[in-house]
């Protein structure tokens, strides 16, 4: 297994402040750098940010029936902060 090409702090701010900043397509690019660089763990990251993999969709499937499972609907707003927050 290749190790992960390092992240400097400047860079990690800079990716911080975008997402912040921006909508899920942001949080998406992040994960797509990450994944570049060899954090693999941010490809699924990037699934359930962009909600177009298998993997990514059945995750938020997955998170919306636990919440039903306690009761909770969860709401797209809800559901999206969730998917931002990584």
């Amino acid at each position: 297994m290749l190790e992960a090409k390092k992240v400097s702090k400047s860079e990690i701010q800079a990716w911080r402040k975008q997402i912040e900043n921006g909508d899920l397509s942001d949080v998406g690019e992040v994960y797509q750098q990450l994944a570049k660089r060899g954090y693999h763990y941010a490809k699924w990251a990037y699934g359930v940010a962009s909600a177009d993999t298998i993997t990514g969709n059945g995750a938020l499937e997955f998170m919306q029936a636990v919440a039903k499972e306690h009761h909770h609907i969860l709401t797209d707003d809800e559901t999206n902060k969730i998917r931002c927050a990584g």
